[in-house]
């Protein structure tokens, strides 16, 4: 597909008010989820300069990282779930069932990833 096939099969999706919507819903959810996360979880790292990343019932704290790495772990779930929203964008006029099915696990996507900065703060905590 060349350049102006994407901008066209985007401003076709766009049209769809469902899609709209369900995007813009999904962008400020993730955006404010993300931006709610990053601030609790800075404040909770700042006295000890290190974030728990990873927890087990076994084995309890199994990971954890310099507070610089908070960057990494937030930005790049955010690049991909926004990347899978463009790509439904792009597909949808072609093959309208793989760009809902890429919104719909944009969606889950985002539910999930709001759910583990959850319990990133709470075993931070």
């Amino acid at each position: 597909m060349m350049r102006h096939e994407w901008r066209f099969n985007t401003k076709f999706a766009w049209e769809n008010p469902f899609l709209r919507w369900l995007s813009i819903g999904l962008a400020v959810v993730l955006i404010a989820v993300s931006i709610f996360a990053v601030i609790k979880l800075i404040q909770l790292g700042l006295p000890s300069g290190y974030i728990v990343t990873h927890y087990t019932v076994y084995l309890g704290i199994d990971q954890m990282l310099p507070l610089p790495w908070l960057a990494v772990l937030i930005s790049v779930p955010i690049l991909v779930i926004f990347a899978t929203m463009i790509l439904g964008f792009i597909l949808f006029r072609k093959d309208s069932l793989a760009g809902y099915a890429l919104l719909a696990l944009a969606t889950t996507s985002t539910v999930i990833w709001s759910m583990y900065l959850y319990y990133l703060i709470k075993i931070n905590t």
